[in-house]
């Protein structure tokens, strides 16, 4: 993989990761302020009430699709038994986003922190490892190491 082909790999990775934690937090902000505002039976005068939590759910929606599609040149680029793991990242994004941006009003706790630094020690573990070491699978073409070149 040339220089230029790898940068662009890491870039969709990134971008993978981040826009999928951005969906998941656009889509959680819109869902709590229509559950704030009544939910699915908003009257019609409430519609506009109802704006600010259409426009959070379609920016997270809209994140989610750009995540998939950026995920798709990942998946051009890299091994899955390698890339996969490391969307466990977005996880990372969203434990620290949602505990510590108040609009979500959630609390970081010991046992979730550890949790989360759990995901973080196998994303590494996952990151590091090459394939010569594990044995290999089975459907990677011969010569691939497991890590992005």
């Amino acid at each position: 993989m040339s220089a230029g082909t790898r940068r662009a790999g890491v870039a969709a990775l990134a971008a993978s990761i981040v826009l999928s934690a951005a969906g998941q937090l656009g889509m959680k902000l819109g869902m709590r302020e229509l559950h704030a505002i009544g939910g699915v039976h908003v009257a019609a005068a409430d519609w506009a009430a109802a704006v600010p939590a259409a426009s959070w759910t379609v920016l997270g929606l809209a994140s989610y699709v750009a995540s998939l599609l950026a995920w798709l040149l990942v998946l051009a680029r890299y091994p899955l038994s390698y890339a996969y793991p490391l969307l466990g990242l977005s996880y990372v994004l969203v434990y620290v986003c949602a505990t510590r941006w108040s609009a979500f009003g959630e609390s970081a706790t010991p046992f979730r922190t550890f949790g989360t630094l759990l995901v973080v020690a196998g994303v590494v573990l996952v990151s590091t490892t090459r394939a010569e070491r594990t044995g290999g699978a089975a459907d990677e073409p011969a010569g691939d190491s497991g890590t992005p070149t």
